[in-house]
């Protein structure tokens, strides 16, 4: 792994030189955005010892998660072009990396594009973080997706899309993918992916299938997606998001509805969720006492919000997120997130922030949730810086 590090810091040093050189036509650009805020929660995690208090901590990605990438374009002629994304997340409080198994844990890809449309092989997003990452029915556009809030039956994330496509019950990434994207026409444009699931005597087990059908032609954006997810035995986890958002007198009004159903004892090694051992960031677990499922589990988030320019320079979102879990077994549970988050712009890539939420448990005791208390009031400051 440190030869690994050590090698992609040449290749960061060697970027510069690379680009000077690229030939006509051809791109290659290094990016990034490094995150950092000091986050305080009213119900902390419950220690060994059963304790439970309020925390404030130095946070990395409060609002969106640290990366860097290479991505470049190759003109081969006629219209075709050769593209490649590497993109690696890391913790800009301790330099760790996100992923202590793979390098590029964000995106590693390879494709071809031309004016038919786009087609990239390897690691990569889903349809359905593609939507909701690209504000077009989420309001925070999957921030605020990396800090716990603990006022829930597991450590939920604060916006809750976070856990529900956001990597936890159903991943936000697939190894293994094609992926294709058509051009737009009109506003509007399509998307078809298969994940392959490595699987020896079986192509089905640890497969995926996702579909996306997005318009965007302003001032309306509306997009939905589908993804089937099937685990070695056959058995499947279906997830599906739908919504939009229309601008009118400077706000940006967004809805959306998003909802995954696994199959009873549905365990695939992409969902890390399910086989935790820890009860506080394992749903499965501690719906039902097991590392997987016994009796499936359906999850629902409904969303709306409102965006608001302030001035060219400040930009204010509120949100409002309803969450419910279902399981045999499981009393009616539902979870009401509240979120107001400002962004002040010191220049094009440099912003400081600061946001409040509130997470409100019903239909759960205090005992059940993984702080001991049924709400949470989180406040966070911090910078973000892109290049």
């Amino acid at each position: 792994m440190k030869k690994s590090l050590i090698a992609l810091a040449a290749l960061s040093a060697l970027t510069g030189s690379i680009a000077a050189h690229a030939e006509s036509g051809s791109s290659l650009q290094l990016y990034g955005l490094i995150d950092a805020g000091v986050r305080s929660d009213s119900a902390a995690v419950k220690s060994s010892t059963g304790a439970t208090g309020s925390q404030t901590q130095l946070s990395s990605g409060v609002l969106n998660t640290s990366r860097f990438g290479f991505k470049g374009t190759e003109d081969l002629g006629g219209g075709l072009r050769a593209n490649f994304n590497l993109e690696s997340g890391f913790n800009t409080a301790n330099g760790s990396t996100s992923s202590s198994s793979n390098i590029f844990d964000r995106r590693a890809i390879v494709g071809l594009e031309n004016q038919w449309g786009r087609i990239d092989l390897g690691r990569n997003t889903t349809f359905n973080y593609d939507l909701q990452a690209g504000y077009i029915n989420d309001p925070l556009g999957q921030e605020l997706t990396n800090n716990k809030q603990y006022a829930a039956v597991a450590a939920t994330t604060v916006n809750p899309l976070g856990t529900l496509v956001g990597g936890s019950l159903d991943t936000s990434r697939r190894d293994n993918m094609v992926k294709y994207q058509s051009p737009v026409w009109a506003g509007t444009s399509l998307g078809l992916a298969y994940s392959f699931g490595n699987v020896a005597g079986s192509t089905a087990a640890n497969s995926s299938v996702q579909a996306m059908l997005k318009y965007d032609m302003s001032p309306v954006q509306v997009g939905a997606a589908y993804d089937r997810l099937r685990d070695v035995a056959g058995r499947n986890q279906t997830t599906w998001t739908l919504g939009g958002n229309y601008l009118f007198n400077g706000l940006r009004v967004t809805a959306g509805y998003t909802q995954m159903q696994a199959d009873a004892n549905f365990a695939n090694s992409n969902t890390s969720i399910l086989t935790s051992s820890s009860a506080s960031t394992s749903l499965y677990k501690f719906l039902n006492g097991a590392s997987a499922s016994t009796t499936g589990l359906k999850a629902q988030v409904a969303d709306v919000g409102v965006t608001f320019n302030v001035s060219d320079l400040v930009k204010v979102v509120g949100a409002y997120y309803n969450t419910k879990y279902s399981a045999d077994g499981l009393s009616s549970n539902r979870y009401d997130t509240y979120v107001a988050r400002a962004r002040y712009t010191l220049s094009k890539r440099t912003d400081v922030y600061a946001e409040l939420d509130y997470t409100k448990a019903n239909g759960v005791t205090a005992a059940q949730t993984a702080s001991g208390k049924s709400n949470n009031t989180g406040v966070a400051v911090g910078l973000q810086h892109r290049f």
